[in-house]
C-alpha cells in the first residue's frame, strides 16, 4: 500500500459489512450501517440498497456459488466475535480499548456507551487514520485517542505509551483484518510490542487466514483469487500463517490462546438456521489472546 494513500482494503472491509445488512436474511450478525459516512462517495453509491430484482439474482447466483458469500461471512462473523468480546471484557471492568489497524472501525460511532465507560485508542498507519479522522463528527473523533504508527517500521510499545495507555492496567486489544498483509516478523513484533503495555488480564482478539495449501480446491480458488485482487490494489497477501506457527508466534510474545474459531465453528455459532447463502472460508481462523 502506498504510504500517502488510505487503505483500500479497509473500505471494501467497511462495504461488505454493509452489503450484509443489504443482502443477506435477517437478523444481522453485526450491523454496521454506522459506517457509511466514512465511505467515499463512490462506495457508498455501491453500497446503496439493491433493487429487488438485482438482490434476487444476486441471492440466486450466491445460493449456487456459496463462495461468492464467504468473504462477506467471513468480515461480519469477526466483528460479531470481537464485538461479543468486548462487551465481556467491559463487563469484566476493563476500561482501556486498544484498537490496531482501526481502519474504518466504527465502535466509536455505534458505541458511544463504551466512550462513557472506557478510553478508546485507534492505532492506524497514519494516511488511513487522516483520511477517517477527516470524516468523523468533532464530537466522536474529541473522545478518541488516536496513534499513527507504520507496524513495520515504528516501535508499537512506544507510540501506546505516548498515546496514554497505562501499562498497569489490563487493556482489551481487537486487531482484525490485518495480519494477512504482513510479514510473519512484522505480525510477531506487534504482538510483542503489545504485550510490552498489556498488563495481566489484557485480552486481543485478532484473525487470520491459513495458507493456500491448507485448505480444499474451492477455497483455495477463493484465496489465489482474492489474492489476485489485492496486488492490483498495492496491498498483497504477506502473512499466510499455519495455527501452529501463529500460536507459537503468540506464545512467543507472552500470550496465551483462550479461544480460537474455525470456519465450521464459526458457521455453527452464527450461521446455523439463517435463510441465506452466507458462509465463511475454510482457511479464516478467529482468535482470541490473553496475557497471563
Amino acid at each position: 500500500m502506498d504510504k500517502h494513500q488510505h487503505s483500500q482494503t479497509a473500505e471494501i472491509a467497511a462495504a461488505l459489512r454493509v452489503w450484509h445488512t443489504r443482502l443477506d436474511a435477517p437478523p444481522a450478525i453485526f450491523d454496521d450501517r454506522a459506517v457509511i459516512p466514512l465511505l467515499s462517495s463512490g462506495m457508498r453509491q455501491l453500497v446503496a440498497p439493491p433493487p429487488p430484482l438485482l438482490a434476487m439474482q444476486w441471492r440466486a447466483l450466491e445460493s449456487a456459488h456459496p463462495e461468492l458469500a464467504a468473504l462477506r461471512g467471513q468480515t461480519v462473523t469477526r466483528a460479531r466475535f470481537a464485538e461479543d468480546a468486548l462487551d465481556a471484557a467491559l463487563s469484566r471492568g476493563h476500561q482501556q480499548i486498544v484498537l490496531l489497524a482501526a481502519g474504518l472501525d466504527t465502535t466509536a460511532l455505534r458505541r458511544p456507551d463504551i466512550l462513557d465507560r472506557a478510553t478508546l485508542f485507534e492505532v492506524d498507519q497514519p494516511a488511513t487514520q487522516w483520511w477517517k479522522r477527516a470524516r468523523l463528527p468533532a464530537h466522536t473523533a474529541n473522545r478518541t485517542r488516536f496513534a499513527a504508527v507504520d507496524f513495520a517500521r515504528n516501535r508499537l510499545a512506544e507510540r501506546l505509551r505516548e498515546t496514554g495507555v497505562d501499562p498497569q492496567r489490563p487493556l482489551f486489544a481487537n486487531w482484525l483484518g490485518c495480519t494477512y498483509y504482513l510479514p510473519t516478523e512484522t505480525i510477531g513484533s506487534t504482538l510483542r510490542g503489545l504485550a510490552e503495555v498489556a498488563a495481566p488480564g489484557s485480552e486481543l482478539i485478532t484473525d487470520y487466514w491459513l495458507p493456500s495449501q491448507s485448505v480444499s480446491w474451492r477455497p483455495r480458488m477463493l484465496l489465489r483469487g482474492v489474492a489476485l485482487a489485492l496486488h492490483t490494489q498495492q496491498e498483497p497477501l504477506r502473512g499466510l500463517i499455519s495455527e501452529q506457527a501463529m500460536h507459537q508466534l503468540a506464545e512467543g510474545a507472552g500470550w496465551q490462546v483462550a479461544e480460537e474459531l474455525d470456519a465450521p465453528a464459526c458457521r455453527a455459532r452464527w450461521l446455523t438456521g439463517r435463510r441465506d447463502s452466507l458462509s465463511v472460508p475454510a482457511f479464516a481462523r478467529c482468535l482470541r489472546l490473553v496475557r497471563g
